[in-house]
């Protein structure tokens, strides 16, 4: 049996709108950053506490940790190798380093975790992810802080403080743009490969000796100097020592490496990050 519709019925159903539910690939904004600060500055607070709960010494690890680190440092490069610094005091020169580095190993330690620390947030709230990252970041600021403040007390008992030395902020944040990139990656690739999270200790490890932390990079054959200069963070330590220490004279190619990698390493970060935050519920 067949049923003839009146043409203002067709009519009227051809003009009902039809919704196509498609899958977004990206569905967070940068600028987000800005309009969750306060999510932001919560679980940043949060992750300094867990950090050093149940500590013994608690917040001295930041002291004790980069005093280690200095000591292996004059007993392996300057008694041993006799690193050349110029003139500068090994103690002012590998604690303008080790300001870069400190920061950059314990940011990508946490930040990595960052995401899948959070397992309940992220499968059972509408808990914003892009706000772990850059709270892990934060959390690990009193690091660079510490030994800054260190490097700048050093060179200025030694007379060799720069006044440079306002600058720093700038260096600073340079390196909080290089760090959160390279944690937008990191972060995200660790909730579908866990594997990194596993690696990255052993790899942040061998990645000291890749960067001028602990050695002057002017002491290095042309080979070397070139493979050297590719790690961003080594234009970030020559940055750092120029505006600490008086004097010094770093080589501008580095810097140009690691401002130009910057710039991708965050943009790059971002894509990633944005891209698989859709899955990332699923993933976990």
């Amino acid at each position: 049996m067949t049923v003839d519709l009146p043409d203002t019925a067709i009519a009227a159903v051809d003009d009902v709108p039809v919704q196509t539910i498609r899958p977004v690939r990206r569905r967070i904004k940068l600028h987000q950053l800005v309009a969750e600060r306060q999510i932001i500055s919560v679980l940043a607070g949060r992750d300094l506490k867990v950090k050093y709960k149940q500590s013994l010494l608690g917040p001295l690890w930041l002291v004790f940790q980069p005093l280690a680190l200095l000591a292996g440092f004059v007993v392996g490069f300057s008694r041993i190798a006799n690193v050349h610094t110029g003139g500068v005091p090994y103690a002012v020169f590998a604690l303008a380093g080790l300001t870069v580095w400190s920061f950059f190993q314990a940011s990508a330690t946490i930040g990595s975790a960052s995401v899948i620390s959070n397992i309940q947030f992220v499968r059972y709230t509408p808990c914003p992810r892009i706000a772990f990252p850059p709270a892990a970041i934060i959390a690990s600021i009193p690091t660079f802080l510490v030994t800054a403040a260190g490097a700048i007390i050093a060179a200025a008992v030694s007379g060799d403080l720069s006044p440079r030395v306002v600058l720093l902020p700038l260096v600073a944040c340079w390196l909080l743009v290089l760090t959160l990139g390279f944690v937008w990656v990191t972060s995200s690739l660790t909730v579908r490969y866990r594997d990194i999270n596993s690696a990255l200790p052993f790899l942040l490890q061998v990645g000291m000796f890749l960067a001028p932390v602990g050695y002057s990079i002017e002491t290095l054959n042309t080979k070397a100097q070139a493979v050297i200069g590719l790690n961003p963070l080594t234009g970030l330590i020559e940055a750092t020592r120029w505006t600490l220490i008086g004097g010094y004279n770093p080589l501008i190619t580095p810097i140009v490496v690691s401002a130009v990698a910057t710039v991708l390493v965050a943009i790059g970060g971002w894509r990633v990050f944005s891209r698989l935050e859709t899955t990332m519920a699923d993933d976990i």
